[in-house]
């Protein structure tokens, strides 16, 4: 008789956060506050990305860009955050070449800093209060637009 465990499983999903070569996607989470910033990263971590690193300001994560070794695919960014908030962090992403896309996860913000973040190359602004749900769909939707646009 067979055990419970060697059903095999009809609906087999494969992980958002997986390539279509099945490696995972490199992602950095940018969040000034700590339990958001961990749920965030649970969030990504249960479709199997890889969360390469965290930061609490746009400074730290600068700093950690600089030393991971091969190309990030994704930060998600607030924009109230110490130090160095995420407006200025987009700024200096958007002069370098060869940057990952960036998706905002913050409060609502007035129509001129969107329009400015828009121009500096955001890929898409989620508003908090957050959910796993939305925001692993429109990271997924990201993602799948610029694997179109950039096939590698």
């Amino acid at each position: 008789m067979k055990g419970r465990g060697e059903f095999p499983s009809l609906n087999i999903k494969t992980p958002d956060g997986l390539k279509p070569g099945g490696r995972p996607y490199k992602v950095m989470i940018v969040e000034g506050k700590d339990f958001l910033r961990k749920q965030i990263v649970q969030f990504f971590e249960s479709e199997s990305y890889n969360v390469v690193a965290t930061a609490a300001n746009g400074q730290e994560a600068l700093d950690k860009l600089s030393k991971i070794e091969g190309k990030i695919d994704l930060i998600t960014t607030t924009l109230d955050m110490p130090v160095m908030d995420g407006y200025a962090l987009m700024h200096e992403l958007s002069k370098k070449s060869n940057r990952p896309l960036v998706v905002f996860i913050s409060d609502e913000t007035s129509k001129g800093v969107m329009a400015d973040l828009v121009k500096l190359g955001i890929s898409d602004y989620i508003l908090k209060p957050v959910d796993r749900k939305t925001v692993l769909n429109r990271v997924k939707s990201v993602l799948h637009k610029n694997r179109i646009a950039n096939p590698e």
